[in-house]
């Protein structure tokens, strides 16, 4: 069993793109309307899904969200290991540091996993291959935005394409890991106009508006993860 570090996975979010492909909206982060907090605007400073992860003093300055990300041994296997980590600007994920990368431990020595990557408002995607993490220099690499996501067809069902690079679909505000009717009327319409951290900020500018619905919702709805179920 080992340690091993993931220290330059790279993912964009779809609702996120802002300038060049590459860079997305560091809104939440940079949030200072009510209720934001200095060093953290409304990013929650415990990340949303394994509660686990707590700052104290700042989170990234470039951070656009929290992920999850998930290892997998096999296609439909167990999670055999998962960590929080920071999403910046470019794409990269890190530790709460916004320099290192993921550490994951108990993997077994030169075996190779599935990498899935999970936001709290867009579909998951999973690495089309498995991928081995090496422990004697521990910085494996893996691009998503290169349409490299698992699907069992078209890179289309799995990934938008946003001008030359590929996105994770955002609108899934029940994150159920499919774009349905549920995501608008038990989501959008409840929250729109309000601020803050909220399921419904699809294109995460710290505000739930009509540009959520129209732009991103309406675009996806229909389209579901193609990360196999375990």
């Amino acid at each position: 069993m080992k340690k091993a570090v993931i220290a330059a996975l790279t993912i964009i979010l779809g609702a996120s793109m802002l300038f060049a492909q590459t860079t997305m909206r560091t809104s939440l982060r940079d949030a200072s309307f009510e209720g934001s907090v200095s060093g953290f605007g409304v990013l929650p400073a415990t990340d949303p899904y394994l509660s686990q992860v707590t700052v104290k003093d700042a989170l990234p300055a470039t951070m656009v969200d929290w992920v999850l990300v998930e290892l997998r041994s096999s296609v439909s296997g167990a999670t055999v290991a998962s960590a929080v980590g920071c999403l910046l600007s470019d794409g990269s994920v890190t530790d709460t540091t916004g320099l290192a990368g993921l550490t994951f431990e108990g993997l077994e020595s030169s075996a190779s996993y599935y990498i899935v990557v999970k936001h709290r408002n867009h579909l998951s995607i999973m690495s089309a291959t498995a991928v081995q993490i090496d422990e004697t220099n521990g910085t494996p690499e893996f691009d998503f935005t290169a349409g490299s996501a698992y699907s069992t067809g078209d890179q289309g069902l799995a990934q938008k394409l946003v001008g030359s690079e590929y996105a994770m679909y955002a609108g899934d505000g029940d994150d159920n890991d499919a774009i349905q009717t549920a995501d608008k009327s038990l989501f959008w319409d409840i929250q729109a106009g309000l601020s803050g951290y909220r399921p419904a900020d699809f294109d995460l500018n710290g505000f739930v508006q009509t540009n959520d619905n129209s732009a991103f919702y309406q675009y996806n709805v229909g389209k579901a993860s193609q990360v196999p179920a375990q």
